[in-house]
This record gives C-alpha cells, structure tokens and sequence, in this order.
C-alpha cells in the first residue's frame, strides 16, 4: 500500500508529493497561492516572499499616491492631461490659437512668449504689467504642478521596475 503523499505509475516510477510545513501552507493559503502548485519547501517560500514584496510594493505605491495627493490638493490637478488642459485655457485667455496636438512644452513656450509681449507692450501701462505678472504666475504654477506630476510619475514607474526585478530575482528567473 502506497502512502498517501505519494503516487505510483503503472511503469514503476513514482511521483512523491512536495512536503511542505503546515505553517508553510497556511501562508500560502492566506496569501491566495495554491500549495498544489508548489514543488518544494522553498518554492513555496520564495513565492512567498515574492508575494509579500508584492503586496509591501502596492502598500508603498498606494502610501506615495495618497501623499501626491496631499501636496496636490492646493489646486485639485494632478494630472497631466488636466494642467494640459489648464495650460490651454491660459492661452486661450492671452488670446493664443494652439494646435490641437501641441505638447506641453510647446504650449508653455508659446503662453511664455505671449507674456514677454504683454510685458513689453506694457512698459508704460502698469495695467497691463499686472496682467502680465498674474500669468506669469498662473503659467508658474502650472509648469510646477507639471513637473511634480511627472515626477511622481517617473517615480512610480521607477518602483515598479524595481519592483518586477526584485519579484524575478526571487522567482529565480
């Protein structure tokens, strides 16, 4: 009589099933890994802590996330396509003519150079002055809020590489 962790083919070789812990098993069903799926003792371990540095990475991108949105709520956009947007109504209020796939950087030269005229016309007009230093101020602050969401953006994506290559390197791949 065969015992029941393992299976005897009618060839004559057999197929042991992996020992692994009780404690070990428990993990793997808590994490949602079948342990039918495990070879060994430290398979199982490895897809483990593969799965915990999953979840700590997630923990982490969720943390930064909601701290980026923190720094951001002064003025609610945090997106890219939103101050895009927001860059375009600016130009729009300067009287600017954009094309529709304009980058960000092209829209911001052009509003840039918008004002340099507004302040040029305006030596002599300390109206016109003011108007032009309130969209200075406003194209400012977009650019900022720019480049922090790009930031955060490349920040994110940077994890996620680290991420995938420490989650390979525990699988062994």
């Amino acid at each position: 009589m065969s015992s029941l962790n393992s299976i005897n083919y009618s060839n004559g070789t057999s197929y042991n099933k992996p020992q692994i812990s009780a404690s070990t098993k428990r993990k793997l069903e808590s994490l949602g890994i079948d342990p039918c799926l495990v070879t060994s003792e430290s398979h199982a371990l490895s897809l483990i802590a593969a799965r915990q540095s999953e979840r700590s990475f997630e923990q982490y991108a969720v943390s930064k996330q909601n701290q980026d949105n923190v720094e951001n709520n002064q003025t609610n956009k945090s997106t890219e396509t939103e101050l895009i947007s927001e860059a375009k109504n600016l130009a729009e209020q300067l009287g600017l003519t954009l094309e529709h796939d304009m980058t960000f950087d092209e829209i911001t030269s052009e509003i840039s150079a918008a004002i340099n005229d507004l302040f040029n016309k305006g030596q002599n007009n300390p109206e016109l002055i003011q108007k032009a230093q309130q969209y200075q101020a406003q194209l400012n602050q977009i650019t900022n809020q720019f480049d922090n969401a790009t930031k955060s953006t490349s920040e994110l994506y940077s994890a996620m590489a680290f991420q995938a290559n420490n989650t390979r390197y525990l699988l062994g791949l």
